[in-house]
């Protein structure tokens, strides 16, 4: 047995637990290394397909915008002008039945009207100048019985309302057609993959992952036009579609038996 206690025995001792100590971490890394060699290998194949699917809907719900322009000389008036205006329309719109939670001032401005003069032979051309003031406001109105649209239409240009701006229509839950329009772009998805599998002779396995692309709020159906003085307006609200999106990743088999 050696002696620690005497000095050679005692450097001899620490030379082989420091040789043992760097040579540790060598093996150590050695044995991962092949034991990573032998678990590692390609990933198993397999095949992403998207799906997407389309369902309309009737609408339930109406957005209305209208509202009215004014100009006069000065801007007091016609910020005077522009305030009696709507709130006629305003007024009139609410006897329609709706709640003045469903009416919103949507823009409101006042700006100057310029008057660019013609420029007269040998002359400096002439700086514009201010001739008037022009005023508007604009409130959007949410019908929540589109049978009703046309008489808050007819309402609110009777009540001095001169531009009508757009109209469109949406719904108030579209889950239930959010869900229909899933459950068909998953099947999509699940054709689509089917068939690629099929045409190269390999079998479709198991679901690896399942990613909602976004399903898209109902598309409204907007519809523009110019102010009217013809009574009892047409409205017809056609449909709404929802849209939805999904992407699959399915496992890959070796040919079918």
């Amino acid at each position: 047995m050696m002696n620690h206690s005497h000095p050679i025995g005692r450097r001899i001792y620490m030379s082989a637990v420091l040789l043992t100590a760097l040579a540790l971490p060598a093996i150590m890394a050695s044995t991962g290394l092949a034991q990573t060699g032998q678990g590692a290998g390609p990933p198993p194949p397999s095949l992403v397909v998207t799906g997407n699917a389309v369902v309309s809907a009737p609408p339930d719900r109406a957005m209305v915008s209208l509202g009215a322009v004014v100009e006069a000389k000065n801007a007091l008036d016609a910020q005077k002008q522009i305030a009696q205006v709507m709130q006629r329309v305003i007024k009139d719109i609410k006897a329609q039945g709706l709640p003045e939670e469903k009416i919103r001032t949507a823009g409101l401005s006042l700006n100057p009207v310029y008057s660019h003069p013609a420029p007269k032979a040998g002359q400096e051309p002439e700086a514009p100048r201010i001739v008037g003031y022009r005023a508007s406001n604009t409130v959007r109105v949410q019908v929540d019985d589109t049978e009703r649209v046309g008489a808050v239409i007819d309402a609110g240009i009777s009540a001095g309302a001169n531009q009508l701006n757009s109209l469109s229509f949406d719904l108030h839950d579209d889950l239930k057609f959010r869900k229909q329009a899933l459950q068909l772009a998953a099947q999509e998805a699940r054709a689509k993959a089917e068939a690629i599998a099929s045409a190269l002779t390999l079998q479709l396995g198991e679901v690896i992952e399942v990613r909602e692309e976004g399903s898209q709020l109902p598309y409204p159906v907007e519809r523009r036009f110019a102010a009217s003085a013809a009574a009892a307006t047409p409205v017809q609200p056609g449909q709404v579609q929802v849209s939805a999106g999904v992407t699959v990743r399915f496992r890959l088999a070796g040919s079918p038996k």
